[in-house]
């Protein structure tokens, strides 16, 4: 902010900063817990980190930080992968697209043809 620091201050990302000042650069809420990311020098909550770098699960909006299926260009959970009629997982990684959306061959034969 360019105003100085006359009493309480965080120091991070090789700087310091008012504790009202030093929150995620996106939503601006603070760090619950002191727990933030840096990308570019700047700190970002959970979220709007996973989402600069688009680790973000296409199926459930949630970061993603172990395994994960990348599949039409989007990353989702393996759980979250699934078929968008049925709902039943697409695990074996076979699957149509039809209008950005994934579905297993008897549900795209079923309604595609």
């Amino acid at each position: 902010c360019g105003r100085p620091i006359l009493e309480g201050y965080i120091a991070a990302l090789e700087g310091l900063w008012h504790p009202e000042c030093f929150v995620c650069r996106e939503c601006f809420a603070p760090f619950v817990g002191g727990s933030f990311f840096e990308d570019g020098g700047h700190p970002y909550c959970e979220r709007h980190f996973h989402a600069r770098r688009g680790s973000l699960c296409r199926g459930c909006g949630e970061p993603i930080a172990g395994r994960c299926v990348t599949a039409m260009a989007q990353r989702f959970h393996p759980e979250h992968f699934v078929c968008a009629f049925c709902l039943q997982p697409l695990s074996k990684g076979t699957f149509q697209e039809q209008e950005g959306k994934p579905y297993c061959q008897p549900c795209f034969l079923r309604l595609f043809g």
